[in-house]
């Protein structure tokens, strides 16, 4: 099977159609006029993030209790994912930090988390489900289920999620529920 080559053709079709587009777009509306021919976007990069690095920063955040008291939470994304800002253009990913004792406030979201427990342990309530977890471990919190993180141990809790939400943002259907 022969690879097809990506080639774009809009300036040439622009070009004699221009007066026919400028009647249609407006400072929000733009026309593609020849799609199928478009180049792909700008290709992600692959990343490292240096966790040496990012526990500072979560320390300071629930340290200040801006957010919540005791509770940090960062999201990385990519410049190259455009409006999508996630990692890539359907994930994001991301770590919480949990003081000894604290909760997190209960919410909920209509994207799905798959979290990895970097440190400490507790329990996560999702839905109706009381589940506990340490070090290691790996949990899930389906869309719209409202749940909560509770860091039951001695030490600061880290948990690392990975999220759907760079589909929803780009789906223009990305919601939070606190």
């Amino acid at each position: 099977m022969e690879v097809l080559k990506r080639v774009d053709k809009q300036d040439v079709l622009k070009g004699e159609v221009e007066e026919l587009v400028k009647q249609i777009e407006q400072d929000d509306l733009k026309v593609v006029t020849f799609m199928e021919y478009t180049n792909p976007p700008e290709k992600v990069k692959p990343k490292l993030i240096k966790f040496e690095k990012v526990l500072p920063l979560l320390e300071r955040i629930a340290e200040s209790g801006k957010i919540q008291n005791g509770v940090a939470k960062i999201m990385f994304f990519s410049p190259s994912t455009c409006r999508n800002r996630g990692l890539t253009p359907t994930m994001m990913a991301g770590f919480q930090l949990i003081k000894p004792g604290i909760a997190t406030k209960p919410h909920s979201h209509n994207m799905a988390s798959i979290y990895l427990v970097f440190r400490g342990r507790g329990y996560s309530v999702i839905g109706k489900e009381k589940i506990e977890w340490k070090a290691g471990d790996v949990f899930v919190v389906p869309a719209n289920e409202i749940h909560y993180h509770v860091n039951t141990g001695d030490d600061d809790c880290i948990l690392f999620d990975v999220t759907d939400s760079g589909l929803l943002e780009s789906l223009g259907i990305l919601e939070f529920r606190e």
